[in-house]
């Protein structure tokens, strides 16, 4: 399952807009690597195999800047392109031989600087396997830590609200059933109904925190909606939202996912950013659909942003839904305050 999802990943990588440059840099290398290894295998004309094996690595050298991405797959294709580029120097310094009628064994001391960099590609590509375990690691003991503690906060907040409330209920008609006065009976069970009915609201909340029902009953959008306005009933607070380009008919993990990830930037502006406004908005971008979630409340430190081990289980997990979406997220820090956090997904096809 891992290694399928890796070359989901990849797939996704490839498709990217911003990764063609990288896909066309590096087919115009290997295009070329074979055609001289082809005229190398023939005998063919040994300057011109020259040429062509430097123009192959120009053109995997020339891809490397354009990679993007996280810090293990940029530097994992890098060190491909750099072993390409190694691979395709080889090629070059053979056809230089072979123009000078081998007669220059000098000339093959240039193979050095190319083996030097396949080692150094080749010890990157290591390099860069183990640190993306490491980080794995890092996020899988996180997202555990981050489950257990979900389940202690629902443990902590059923124990101490709803059980003590109901265990004060029993009380309360414990008492009423030793009374023999109608009207303190009829007061009492009214009292005690108003106690059941609060408990109802407060499960009915509980619930909804656990199950976004309300994706089921009102679609996405009126969803995110009822997110917003729910999170501008706190005092000094405005909340403003215009999701009314979210599509209804997304596939239902997508729409949990999209709920998720604003519910949670919404709570981090609302309860850790300290936001006094909150802006949540979706738009189309061509192919993509675009949400934002904007407040200016105190905002990330800086190197949480640039370092994912430093982020929150939150942010872990909005991270990992938005993966599993093949979508990007960001966090940045407008010029004005606070946190922009965007969600771009490609694919989203439109509704109208």
């Amino acid at each position: 399952m891992t290694r399928v999802a890796g070359l989901g990943g990849f797939a996704r990588w490839l498709r990217s807009p911003d990764r063609r440059p990288v896909l066309l840099g590096a087919s115009v290398g290997i295009t070329l690597a074979l055609v001289s290894v082809g005229m190398e295998l023939t005998d063919a004309e040994p300057q011109l195999m020259m040429w062509v094996g430097a123009t192959a690595g120009a053109c995997f050298l020339a891809s490397a800047p354009w990679v993007r991405g996280d810090a293990d797959r940029v530097m994992t294709v890098r060190a491909r392109l750099l072993i390409g580029a190694s691979c395709s120097a080889v090629l070059a310094v053979i056809g230089l031989w072979r123009a000078t009628g081998r007669d220059e064994p000098a000339v093959l001391l240039l193979l050095v600087p190319s083996l030097l960099l396949f080692v150094t590609g080749f010890l990157t590509i290591r390099e860069a396997g183990l640190a993306g375990h490491a980080r794995r690691v890092r996020q899988l003991r996180a997202r555990f830590q981050g489950q257990e503690d979900e389940r202690r906060r629902w443990a902590q907040e059923l124990h101490d609200q709803t059980l003590q409330d109901l265990a004060a209920i029993e009380f309360w008609l414990a008492g009423l059933s030793r009374t023999q006065d109608p009207a303190k009976l009829a007061a009492g069970v009214q009292d005690a109904r108003g106690m059941v009915r609060e408990q109802i609201g407060v499960l009915r909340h509980l619930i909804t925190q656990m199950r976004p029902l309300a994706l089921d009953t009102l679609g996405l959008s009126a969803a995110v909606q009822d997110l917003a306005r729910r999170g501008e009933s706190q005092d000094d607070v405005e909340v403003t939202c215009d999701v009314t380009a979210l599509p209804d008919d997304l596939p239902p993990d997508t729409q949990v996912a999209i709920y998720r990830i604003v519910q949670e930037a919404l709570t981090n502006a609302l309860h850790h950013a300290a936001g006094r406004t909150v802006d949540v908005r979706a738009a189309r971008d061509g192919a993509a659909l675009l949400i934002t979630v904007r407040d200016d409340g105190r905002g990330i430190p800086d190197p949480d942003l640039t370092d994912p081990s430093g982020a929150s289980f939150g942010r872990i997990g909005m991270r990992e839904r938005a993966d599993s979406l093949g979508a990007r997220l960001t966090w940045t820090l407008p010029s004005g305050g606070g946190t922009l956090v965007t969600l771009r997904i490609p694919g989203i096809s439109s509704t109208s």
